[in-house]
């Protein structure tokens, strides 16, 4: 039997979601559970994703140093908001031509987004909250 690699368990997950990005706790969550081999770390993760940036794209919502800056050493800070990653291969066109187009046009949207500007990623996550994830009321 192949053991998938993380990278390829990541692409599937993501081209089967909704949406064309993942919060990265969920998006280790599903690969720990499709996972045959041993557990991976989040870092572990983290690091193969980053590794592929023709396949993913790591967007952090908070920027630069201030994102632990208030809390002491060990200690979780009030408000952390979930790094998200982003596929950047072929979705899974499955659902009405709407949600397709939408979710293409916000995985384009975060192919070019500034990952360096906290406003430009929080920008792109709203876009993303409003998106082909909603459902009809």
């Amino acid at each position: 039997m192949i053991m998938k690699t993380i990278p390829d368990l990541a692409m599937e997950i993501l081209s089967r979601s909704f949406t064309p990005a993942l919060p990265l706790p969920r998006l280790v969550e599903l690969i720990r559970d499709e996972s045959t081999g041993p557990v991976v770390s989040v870092e572990q993760i983290l690091t193969e994703i980053r590794m592929r940036p023709d396949l993913f794209r790591v967007l952090d919502p908070i920027i630069g140093p201030w994102r632990r800056a208030t809390a002491k050493e060990n200690e979780i800070p009030p408000w952390s908001p979930d790094t998200w990653v982003l596929g950047l291969g072929p979705a899974n066109s499955t659902g009405s031509p709407v949600r397709t187009r939408t979710s293409e046009s916000l995985r384009c949207l975060g192919r070019h987004v500034d990952e360096n500007s906290a406003t430009a990623v929080a920008r792109w996550l709203v876009l993303l909250d409003r998106g082909p994830n909603r459902r009809a009321a």
